[in-house]
């Protein structure tokens, strides 16, 4: 039997989502989408991009996750605490740019499924200055040996990309402005 292999874009804005600020508790950065029940099947790969602008007072952490259930659900991916520069991005003014690029693949399907998810994290310095790149790996820690998630494949589920300030200040701000999931096969 054989088998067509396409890609498709599930979810994009059209608009910045709300900003970041004055929170050191695990929020979600862009709307959650909802993964319709059975659409990760065996080998199915989904791409998440999400580009932004940030600003820092201080040397604060960033903290990355994808989650399979909202923002309480199980860590797909976390990128570990990434120490930002001091007054980065001109603090809230949001400045410096940031991309986070993760990868979901379907390991096997259904009730017990089971998801490897990896990627990295970019953070700019100011709006023309290098990036740093962190790694964004499997599991709830951000450590380097990959994870395999379970998770039920069979709902309709919430995926959700968040982020969470190690320090809570209206300067320490994050929003993002472009964001799409493909399905790639």
């Amino acid at each position: 039997m054989s088998r067509q292999y396409f890609s498709e874009t599930l979810s994009w804005i059209t608009s910045s989502g709300t900003a970041v600020a004055s929170t050191a508790a695990e929020t979600i950065v862009v709307p959650n989408l909802t993964i319709p029940a059975n659409l990760m099947q065996d080998g199915r790969l989904l791409r998440l991009r999400l580009f932004g602008g940030y600003g820092t007072t201080g040397t604060p952490t960033l903290t990355f996750r994808a989650r399979w259930g909202g923002v309480a659900g199980t860590a797909l991916a976390t990128s570990g605490a990434i120490t930002t520069g001091s007054g980065v991005g001109g603090g809230a003014s949001m400045t410096a740019m940031w991309g986070l690029e993760l990868y979901i693949q379907v390991r096997a399907n259904g009730a017990t499924g089971t998801v490897m998810t990896n990627g990295f994290a970019e953070l700019g310095t100011t709006g023309t200055a290098a990036t740093s790149a962190y790694p964004v790996a499997s599991g709830a820690t951000g450590g380097t040996t990959p994870v395999i998630a379970t998770v039920d494949l069979t709902a309709d589920t919430a995926l959700s990309v968040t982020v969470t300030w190690g320090t809570s200040n209206a300067a320490n701000s994050i929003q993002c402005h472009n964001y799409s999931v493909e399905a790639i096969n």
